[in-house]
C-alpha cells in the first residue's frame, strides 16, 4: 500500500513537472517565432519602403511611369498614386 501511494504521488507530481516544462518551452518557442516574424515583416516592410522612396525620385526626375514600375516592381496604381502625393505637394 505505501508503495502504491508513493507511486501514485511520484507519477502526480511528474505530470505536473512535465506539464510545466511543456508550457514553458511552448511559451519560448513562441516567442522565438514572434521574433523571427517581427524581423522578417520589418525586413519586408524596409524593403517595400525604400522602392517607394525610389519611384518618388523618378517620379521627380519625370521618368515614364512604366520605367519606374519596371524597375521598382511597385504597381502601376501605386506609382500613379504617389505620383498624385508629389503633384499634391
Amino acid at each position: 500500500e505505501g508503495y502504491e501511494e508513493g507511486f501514485e504521488s511520484g507519477r502526480e507530481k511528474g505530470i505536473q513537472v512535465g506539464i510545466q516544462l511543456g508550457i514553458e518551452q511552448g511559451i519560448q518557442q513562441g516567442i522565438e517565432q514572434g521574433i523571427e516574424q517581427g524581423i522578417q515583416k520589418g525586413i519586408e516592410e524596409g524593403a517595400e519602403q525604400a522602392k517607394i522612396e525610389t519611384a518618388k525620385k523618378m517620379i521627380l526626375d519625370k521618368l515614364p511611369l512604366d520605367q519606374i514600375e519596371k524597375w521598382t516592381s511597385l504597381p502601376l496604381e501605386k506609382i500613379q498614386e504617389l505620383e498624385q502625393e508629389i503633384k499634391q505637394q
